[in-house]
């Protein structure tokens, strides 16, 4: 039998919690969360509670300050606004540019956890 989604939830609520702020990055982050976007800082993250196993973005994320026309290929994860822990981040799909503003909106969506059966 795989894990429940009543477990995987604890543990998306558990990471949700630690991950407080997110950052922009113009090429695949290292595990320090290296290449982030010059001149553009972290925002708070608000998370909804955990379903299904899964976390879920409770708002878009909008960030300003970036180049404009700048290259933006993934969100990174932290603890902080500054400093703290990186927990990794997730490539962007779709647009991967700042706008003429130097805005970039993360979109609300989904995480999604799984669990599968193994006899490992």
């Amino acid at each position: 039998m795989a894990l429940l989604d009543n477990i995987l939830n604890i543990g998306a609520d558990a990471m949700a919690a630690a991950m407080t702020h997110a950052s922009l990055h113009t090429s695949t982050p290292d595990s320090s969360g290296s290449n982030a976007a010059s001149g553009v800082d972290r925002v708070a993250i608000s998370w909804a509670d955990a379903s299904g196993g899964d976390l879920t973005l409770a708002d878009e994320l909008v960030f300003e300050g970036g180049t404009p026309g700048g290259d933006v290929t993934h969100v990174g994860f932290w603890s902080a606004a500054t400093g703290g822990t990186f927990y990794g981040a997730l490539a962007l799909a779709g647009d991967d540019t700042f706008n003429a503003a130097g805005e970039y909106t993360v979109p609300s969506g989904t995480i999604a956890g799984a669990s599968t059966d193994s006899n490992a």
